[in-house]
């Protein structure tokens, strides 16, 4: 678990990431570090695989955690995720990119089938004679009242279903918040805890919670988006996902976490958080017996035990709000009501509006159509954030925010024991 494999995988990822591509066919490719950074990349595997020092232990266990091109690559997840000015208001409305991911199929498709129907009254009506035409117009007319009460219940089902989708992307926002906040936290706990023993398994034992806590942000990304994407090989979605990982985990470790294409019934997460039990259990055993065998130190390390594990709780709480996001769309039944009678109302609108002014409606009618489709297609958008498209959360940002707040915990931690060393040094030569 804790020593690193010198060669194979890492001898691939190199020549891999020197190629500068990920074997897909999409921007994202060959965006995920500085080759300059090379040479001190490789010293930090070399080093992380020889005996450490206890000064040094928390010191390379960072480096790994901060490995530039690992970072570079979880960024490089959320290329696609577009941010805006919230207070320049034509840069919305004149900017393209950002818009549904879904607009050939949501909205597009909808709009030729409703231009091919309102093209067929057209051309009927001036088909006919002037006198039938005229009575089938004047009777179109008259249902005017009839079509426009059907915007009522659409107005009301448009509103609930964009309503509904605002709050699952902000739920879907908070587990994200929730699952930060207790990486930042079990980090913490964990380390100021095993600190103040000055013993090689304690400094080890933070370093491996360290590890694995980084990888648990990764493990749930792949975990909720999918296994494929177009213009990517299996391989080189493989090494991709391994390369996230990077020098945190051993090949054999990471291949219990990333294999679930291989392996359905296997979920990486699962593993991740099974581990952080095991850490955190022996973090509070090592505790206890580097101590006095007393009760009142066996009670403190039952509490720290209690407290690791508690929040490693509410991690797999927040991975499970997740997963039931994203698992669980709107009822059918309800997408399928709003949808009849959206389409509806757009066919008789279509039909009312071309008997009254024939092609001089287009414009208008198509307008006002991409509006109420596009409530439509924002809702699917934003109902389930968690894959590649532009407006979902940005899942690889969240693993660089994780591993950079376990780094900033571990290098506060080796300086506080670096001072502690000096004043405890300072303290036996003036006695």
């Amino acid at each position: 678990m804790r020593q690193m494999s010198k060669s194979s995988t890492w001898d691939r990822m190199s020549s891999f990431h020197k190629s500068s591509t990920f074997g897909g066919n999409d921007e994202e490719t060959g965006k995920i570090g500085n080759h300059s950074s090379k040479s001190h990349n490789a010293s930090i595997i070399d080093h992380s695989h020889s005996s450490l020092s206890d000064t040094g232990l928390l010191t390379m266990v960072d480096d790994a955690i901060l490995l530039e091109p690992r970072l570079a690559a979880l960024v490089a997840c959320d290329h696609k995720v577009v941010k805006y000015d919230a207070t320049n208001f034509l840069s919305a409305v004149v900017s393209w990119k950002g818009r549904s991911s879904h607009f050939l199929c949501m909205i597009a498709f909808p709009l030729f089938v409703l231009l091919v129907w309102a093209t067929f009254w057209i051309l009927l009506l001036n088909f006919l004679d002037k006198d039938a035409g005229d009575q089938i117009a004047e009777s179109l007319n008259n249902y005017v009242f009839s079509i426009d009460s059907l915007m009522v219940p659409v107005s009301f089902l448009l509103v609930f279903r964009l309503g509904r989708a605002a709050v699952r992307y902000w739920d879907a926002r908070a587990a994200c918040g929730k699952l930060v906040e207790l990486c930042r936290t079990f980090i913490s706990t964990a380390a100021v805890g095993c600190s103040h023993v000055d013993d090689h398994e304690n400094d080890r034992i933070i370093e491996d919670i360290a590890r694995w806590l980084c990888v648990l942000p990764i493990a749930v990304k792949d975990f909720l988006r999918a296994d494929s994407r177009k213009g990517w090989e299996d391989s080189s979605w493989q090494r991709k996902k391994r390369f996230e990982i990077g020098p945190l985990l051993s090949d054999n470790d990471a291949e219990l976490v990333i294999n679930s294409k291989k392996d359905p019934s296997n979920y990486g997460t699962i593993v991740v958080l099974n581990r952080l039990r095991e850490l955190a259990f022996a973090a509070s055993s090592s505790l206890s017996s580097s101590r006095n065998n007393n009760d009142h130190h066996h009670t403190n390390s039952a509490m720290f035990y209690r407290q690791l594990n508690e929040q490693i709780d509410i991690m797999t709480g927040a991975w499970g709000a997740m997963e039931r996001i994203n698992a669980t769309p709107l009822p059918n039944c309800y997408v399928a009501h709003l949808r009849t009678f959206l389409f509806l109302y757009l066919l008789l609108w279509y039909t009312q509006a071309v008997a009254q002014h024939s092609w001089m409606a287009l414009p208008y009618l198509i307008c006002a159509s991409w509006g109420l489709l596009g409530i439509e297609a924002a809702a699917v958008e934003c109902e389930r954030p968690f894959q590649w498209h532009s407006n979902h959360l940005a899942l690889g940002n969240m693993c660089v925010v994780i591993s950079r707040n376990v780094a900033q915990t571990l290098k506060q931690i080796h300086f506080q024991k670096q001072r502690q060393q000096k004043e405890q040094e300072q303290t036996k030569s003036t006695q």
